[in-house]
C-alpha cells in the first residue's frame, strides 16, 4: 500500500457520497497502490449509512468514528489508522479529479522526500460570485502568489489537497489539537515540518473540486474563526505575530478600511444607480449600514439592501458584468463627446488667433 487518502467529515453526507464514489472508483491510479480511510468526527446525520454504501464490498475503503474534536484530531486519527506511506489529506467537499491520486504519487516519485501540495479550484456545477473570485485570488487559496513551484511557502499547504510522507507527520508530533475547527491548523503543522527541514512543492494538475458555494454569511464566520485560530498560532510561534496580522488587527486603520470599502462601494452603486436612472432607495434601507453592530449580520444585511436582485450571493455575476460593461459603455460615450467638444473649441480658438495675425486669410491676386 503506497498511499492512503484521509478524508475527516462532520454532516456532510450529502458530498461525501460522490467525494468518496471518485476516489474509490474512478481514479487512474491502480487499485492496489492506495486505500480511504474516512474519520468521522462525531456526524448526526447519514454518514455511515453513506460510507457504508459507496464502500461495500470494497475494503479499500475503512471508516472510524470519533467524538467531535475538530478536523485536527480527525487528521491526526486518520494518519493513526492508515496503512500508506504517504498519506494525501483532502476534504468531504472537495470532489477529486481522476487524475488526482496518480499526480500525487508521481510528484513524490519524481521529487523526492517532498510534502505536495495540488490545485483546488471550483467546481464547474457552482455558479461563480464576486466572493468566490475574490476567495480564489488569495482570500482562500493563494495559489496564484506561487511563483517557484519548486519551493513553496508553508502558508499553501492545504489540507483540501496536500500529501505528505507519514514519517514527517510522526516527527512533527501531528496536528495540533488545540485548533478546533479548519482554520490555520495546517499551516501550523506545515511551520513545524518546514523548520525541520521540508520542501513543498505544487503540482497543479493534482486537482480537486470544491464543491461548497460560500455566502458572505459563512465566510465572515469562518474568518472571525480564523481570527481566534491566528491568536492561538501566534501564542505557540510569536514570530510569526506580524504575518498572523495580530498587529494590524490592533490598529485603528484596519476598521478605517473597512468602512473606506463600504463608502467606495456605496458611491459606485450610486453611479451605477445614476447611469440606471433609478432613483434613491429610501431612508430606512440606508439605515442597515448601521442598524446592527454585528459586523456578519450588519455587513449581510447591507449587501442585500444595496444589490436588491443583484445579490453576489445569488449567482449574479453575469449580470453585475453587464452592468459593469453598461457602466464602461456610458462614460466613454461621455468622454468622448467632451473630448470632441474640447478638440472642437481649441480648433476655433486657435483659427481665430490666426486671423487676428493675419495668417488665415486667404491669398489674394497676385
Amino acid at each position: 500500500m503506497r498511499l492512503t487518502v484521509v478524508v475527516p467529515t462532520y454532516n456532510r453526507s450529502d458530498l461525501l457520497g460522490e467525494t468518496l464514489r471518485k476516489l474509490l472508483h474512478e481514479q487512474s491510479a491502480s487499485a492496489d497502490d492506495y486505500e480511504i480511510v474516512v474519520v468521522d468526527d462525531g456526524s448526526t446525520d447519514e454518514t455511515p449509512s453513506v460510507v457504508a454504501a459507496v464502500g461495500a464490498p470494497e475494503s479499500r475503503l475503512r471508516y472510524c468514528r470519533q467524538e467531535n474534536r475538530g478536523p485536527a484530531a480527525a487528521r491526526n486519527l486518520g494518519r493513526r489508522e492508515a496503512k500508506g506511506k504517504i498519506i494525501l489529506f483532502t476534504g468531504d467537499d472537495c470532489i477529486p479529479d481522476r487524475g488526482l491520486i496518480q499526480e500525487h504519487l508521481k510528484a513524490h516519485e519524481r521529487s523526492g522526500d517532498v510534502g505536495v501540495v495540488g490545485h483546488v479550484s471550483w467546481h464547474p456545477d457552482l455558479e461563480m460570485t464576486p466572493l468566490m473570485f475574490f476567495l480564489d485570488h488569495g482570500a482562500q487559496f493563494g495559489f496564484t502568489y506561487i511563483n517557484d513551484p519548486e519551493n513553496v511557502t508553508f502558508w499553501t499547504f492545504y489540507t483540501a489537497n496536500c500529501s505528505i510522507q507519514r514519517h514527517w507527520l510522526e516527527e512533527a508530533g501531528g496536528f495540533d489539537e488545540d485548533f478546533r475547527h479548519a482554520a490555520y491548523e495546517d499551516i501550523e503543522l506545515a511551520y513545524r515540518m518546514v523548520q525541520r527541514g521540508l520542501r513543498i512543492v505544487y503540482r497543479r494538475a493534482a486537482l480537486t473540486y470544491h464543491h461548497h458555494a460560500p455566502s458572505l454569511d459563512r465566510h465572515l464566520a469562518r474568518t472571525r474563526l480564523c481570527g481566534r485560530a491566528a491568536v492561538t498560532f501566534w501564542r505557540k510561534h510569536p514570530e510569526l505575530k506580524k504575518d498572523l496580522g495580530i498587529i494590524e488587527a490592533a490598529r485603528a486603520v484596519t476598521v478605517n478600511s473597512f468602512f473606506e470599502a463600504v463608502t467606495s462601494y456605496a458611491h459606485a452603486l450610486g453611479v451605477r444607480d445614476a447611469l440606471k436612472g433609478q432613483t434613491p432607495p429610501p431612508e430606512e434601507e440606508l439605515g442597515a449600514l448601521t442598524s446592527d453592530a454585528n459586523l456578519a449580520e450588519a455587513g449581510r444585511a447591507w449587501v442585500r439592501e444595496a444589490f436588491g436582485d443583484l445579490d453576489p450571493d445569488r449567482g449574479e455575476m453575469i449580470k453585475i458584468r453587464r452592468e459593469m460593461h453598461l457602466m464602461r459603455e456610458e462614460f466613454e460615450r461621455v468622454t468622448s463627446r467632451r473630448l470632441y467638444r474640447a478638440s472642437e473649441w481649441v480648433a476655433k480658438a486657435g483659427w481665430k488667433a490666426l486671423r487676428l495675425f493675419g495668417l488665415g486669410r486667404e491669398a489674394g491676386p497676385d
